[in-house]
């Protein structure tokens, strides 16, 4: 199995630093080192299970919309897109809802994984079909316990769930389930995941030709060709270079940091007028100005435990005769 990491912040061994660990929580949640620890189990499942035809990406981020996929496999036997939950517990899925267990009952999570686990999926497929291709098969959305500590009691969920003793199964279903994307389009649709394109133009077909028009109609102003019109408006957008931040789209979830920001149309009067959008704060080897308080905070405390313990081991010695 081929499989392409973009996984930010990670050295050369795939390995997280200190730093690299602080920031990436500070960006990701607090969850993110052992949301990776529990991908990187699933995936050397994966590549035992399955041979060549798969390609696994992970960590990728679409466009500029900053959506991250966790894991994206795509082989004959279709697409999926996977998230790997580091939880433990009990949990229910129930339809389109995932909740927590409360007392003999179930209350709804904090976090919908089961509709963020949707929403990726289909961020997937608009990211793909916006390069100007139809997907031949549906995407579909698995959410797999990372932790054999967690327990899953699934009722009719809306998307495939399983829990860690359920992979093998999975893995052998795709292994020797029946093709339906050939190796051309496997390869094609994972290098339009990492590497998107520009659509194809379509060609346009030959215009018509135009009947005679009799004396009446030559006296009258000539009316203004639409389409010409339209053609000439977009020439300057036809002109542009393509570029991968344009595939930019927005995936609305229940946190904050799902959601991508889009401009919305308002109606003001001319006296009133619209309020102007906030500058983005700038940023310091990649991360803002609350970011860089907290590592200096630690940093400074750090500092402090090595002097104390210095004085402690070196100190002493001088005052004892």
């Amino acid at each position: 199995m081929k499989i392409i990491d973009k996984t930010p912040l990670l050295d050369e061994k795939g390995e997280l630093g200190i730093m690299q660990r602080v920031q990436g929580m500070l960006k990701f949640g607090f969850g993110w080192p052992s949301e990776l620890e529990a991908q990187k189990a699933i995936i050397t499942f994966f590549d035992r299970q399955l041979e060549k035809g798969y390609t696994l990406i992970r960590n990728m981020t679409l466009g500029a919309s900053g959506i991250t996929v966790p894991l994206i496999l795509l082989g004959p036997a279709g697409i999926y897109v996977i998230h790997v939950t580091y939880l433990r517990g009990r949990y229910e899925a129930r339809g389109n809802t995932w909740n927590e267990a409360s007392g003999n009952g179930y209350k709804p999570a904090s976090i919908n994984l089961i509709q963020r686990t949707a929403r990726m999926a289909n961020a997937v497929k608009i990211f793909i079909e916006r390069q100007g291709i139809k997907l031949p098969v549906e995407i579909e959305p698995v959410l797999i316990a990372g932790n054999p500590g967690l327990h899953i009691e699934s009722v009719r969920p809306a998307i495939k769930v399983m829990m860690i003793d359920g992979i093998k199964s999975f893995a052998s279903g795709l292994a020797t389930g029946r093709p339906v994307l050939s190796m051309e389009a496997v390869h094609d649709f994972a290098d339009r995941i990492v590497n998107p394109r520009s659509p194809k133009k379509e060609t346009a077909a030959p215009p018509a030709p135009e009947p005679h028009a009799t004396w009446e109609e030559k006296t009258l102003p000539p009316a203004p060709d639409a389409s010409r019109a339209s053609t000439i408006f977009n020439a300057a957008k036809e002109l542009k270079p393509f570029d991968p931040a344009d595939l930019d789209f927005a995936m609305l979830d229940e946190e904050p940091e799902m959601k991508a920001a889009t401009p919305s149309v308002l109606e003001s009067s001319p006296a009133q007028p619209l309020p102007r959008r906030l500058p983005q704060s700038k940023r310091f080897l990649g991360m803002t100005r609350p970011q860089l308080i907290v590592i200096v905070a630690l940093a400074l405390a750090l500092l402090c435990v090595v002097a104390v313990s210095v004085y402690l081991v070196f100190g002493t010695s001088f005052i004892l005769p």
